[in-house]
């Protein structure tokens, strides 16, 4: 074990270095999906934070996490969605300052917010890209109704102007899963997708920078 830990050592730091060669090539945005029983069991709500100050270290400027509740009774999804407001915003108030943060609750709603200098992390609790779509959709439909638009100008622009989170991301991590929820999936629809070999609570510094690695080898086509 003693042999395999000083391996990976010398590999992250082979990795790192190479990284800091192209750091262009480093993914300025990066989404991670997590289910509710990820943060729940063993370490998930501590490798959440660990998982932010890599980005941070790796110089990312904007990370999104979405924690995917996936109990189908209504009334345990929404026990469980509240019981996770708590924990996930005291464990980002104890990250350093220069993080800052925008917490969604599942009705879109921002319950917690600070601002930061050198990563901004925004995190959502089961709002996926459909429910944000349709209160796009909503909110868009309502200043047609007070004529602060006419319906000749809803178009992409309009719609986008109207979502939650307004950036894309260059890349979006599905932790130790087969399938990608639907968040964010109008920004989404060029970016580069990776499903990670390993749950969550298994999820390591290396296997982060793996990623980064191959995302950089990956020649990205953006629909074309």
């Amino acid at each position: 074990m003693k042999y395999r830990s000083i391996l990976n050592s010398v590999y992250e730091k082979y990795i790192l270095r190479d990284l800091s060669l192209n750091p262009d090539s480093v993914p300025g945005n990066l989404t991670l999906v997590i289910s509710e029983s990820d943060l729940l069991y063993e370490n998930g709500m501590d490798k959440l934070g660990i998982y932010i100050l890599w980005c941070l270290e790796l110089h990312i400027k904007v990370i999104s996490i979405y924690v995917d509740v996936l109990d189908t009774e209504e009334n345990l999804r929404s026990a469980m969605m509240v019981s996770l407001l708590e924990p996930l915003s005291l464990l980002m108030e104890q990250l350093p300052k220069e993080i800052g943060f925008e917490i969604y609750n599942a009705a879109g709603e921002s319950v917690k917010t600070r601002s930061g200098m050198n990563l901004m992390v925004y995190m959502a609790i089961d709002f996926g890209g459909r429910s944000e779509i349709t209160k796009a959709v909503r909110t868009i439909l309502e200043d047609v109704k007070m004529k602060k638009i006419s319906p000749e100008q809803i178009d992409e622009k309009a719609i986008e102007s109207h979502l939650m989170l307004k950036h894309e991301p260059d890349l979006v991590i599905r932790a130790g899963g087969k399938h990608l929820s639907d968040f964010m999936i109008w920004q989404s629809v060029y970016s580069e997708l990776f499903f990670t070999d390993v749950n969550w609570s298994g999820f390591r510094k290396i296997d982060l920078l793996r990623i980064l690695r191959d995302f950089r080898k990956r020649q990205r086509r953006y629909g074309k």
